[in-house]
């Protein structure tokens, strides 16, 4: 007993001494330029009301309760939420320079506590506006090994963020809609596909190029499918390229040759979300998708890689408002 003491007591020592040697610290910025005047962009900015309309987290969660204070403008005016998927929060416009900057405190409270400084610069650019979201501060002694690992799941958020705002000002509308089915059944099939790697910043074209290849192949060979997808199977924040193979389900014999492979995909248990509008903004979608999955506890089935089924053709229906996406992330 007194061995095992000792040896409880040694290992509790390293890992302070570990924690203390973390920094601990993080700082996180995107930028996104906007077609519209300053003005604009930092008037829907600095309104607490409009967030609801382009949050990040808010639209993996519109029934979260969400409330402001000084009706949602001015400095001391607080913006408050509390959600199943969103946790527990509020953030606070601390200082305002009129149409040049926002400096706000976020203050988390569930899953737990900390608080961080978050900025906002609008500057003006040839086009437009240049907008640039930050967050800056250090996490909690117990918790500083996450400080890195957070850094790239907020840029992730800040430029899903950024997108909505663009789109919400230049167009007026956020083609993006969420839907959490909760955990379903995948069956199996068989397909075939082409497998790639680029950057991440190049995902969106690259598939575009892959797709025209397994149409031209469909169409050569006779194949019809009323589906289409994509599988991750390297899609991480912290590195800067992505592996992914994008296909069609088949039923039938095919001559492939070249890039193109055929395989089983296998029936699985999932987290499934629908996601409905523009690929753009499928993040969300993926975003809600994982936090579910934490809410949940479910456990990832790394073994399987994710899958994201595109329901309907962009060339048959043209309006990315009616895009119909099934995203499954595989759970033990």
């Amino acid at each position: 007993m007194e061995i095992a003491l000792i040896f409880l007591a040694v290992i509790l020592v390293g890992v302070f001494i570990w924690l203390f040697s973390i920094d601990g610290s993080y700082h996180v910025k995107k930028s996104q330029v906007v077609e519209a005047s300053r003005e604009r962009v930092f008037d829907l900015v600095a309104d607490f009301k409009t967030w609801p309309t382009w949050s990040p987290w808010l639209c993996m969660e519109p029934d979260a309760r969400v409330d402001v204070t000084n009706n949602g403008l001015g400095t001391g005016a607080v913006n408050s939420w509390v959600g199943d998927l969103v946790g527990t929060g509020e953030i606070e416009h601390l200082d305002i320079v009129e149409n040049a900057s926002i400096l706000q405190e976020i203050r988390f409270i569930k899953p737990f506590k900390s608080k961080s400084e978050v900025y906002w610069r609008f500057t003006e650019v040839d086009g437009g506006c240049e907008v640039t979201w930050g967050m800056k501060g250090k996490m909690p002694f117990f918790f500083k090994f996450m400080a890195k690992q957070m850094e790239p799941w907020i840029r992730m958020d800040y430029e899903r963020g950024l997108k909505m705002i663009k789109d919400f000002i230049e167009k007026g509308k956020i083609d993006s809609e969420v839907k959490i089915d909760g955990v379903a059944t995948l069956d199996g099939f068989d397909y075939i596909a082409i497998r790639e790697t680029c950057p991440m910043y190049e995902v969106g074209p690259s598939m575009k190029a892959t797709f025209a290849k397994i149409n031209e192949l469909c169409e050569k060979e006779g194949v019809e499918s009323d589906s289409a997808f994509s599988i991750y199977h390297k899609f991480d924040f912290t590195d800067p390229e992505c592996t992914y193979s994008s296909g069609v389900p088949v039923n039938q014999s095919i001559v492939l040759d070249g890039e193109f492979y055929k395989e089983i995909y296998p029936t699985i248990k999932a987290v499934k979300v629908t996601f409905k509008g523009d690929y753009e903004h499928l993040g969300n979608g993926w975003a809600a998708a994982y936090s579910y999955a934490r809410y949940k506890r479910l456990k990832v089935n790394k073994k399987i890689d994710p899958i994201e089924i595109y329901l309907n053709d962009p060339s048959n229906e043209t309006d990315p408002a009616n895009w119909l996406t099934a995203i499954y992330i595989p759970v033990k």
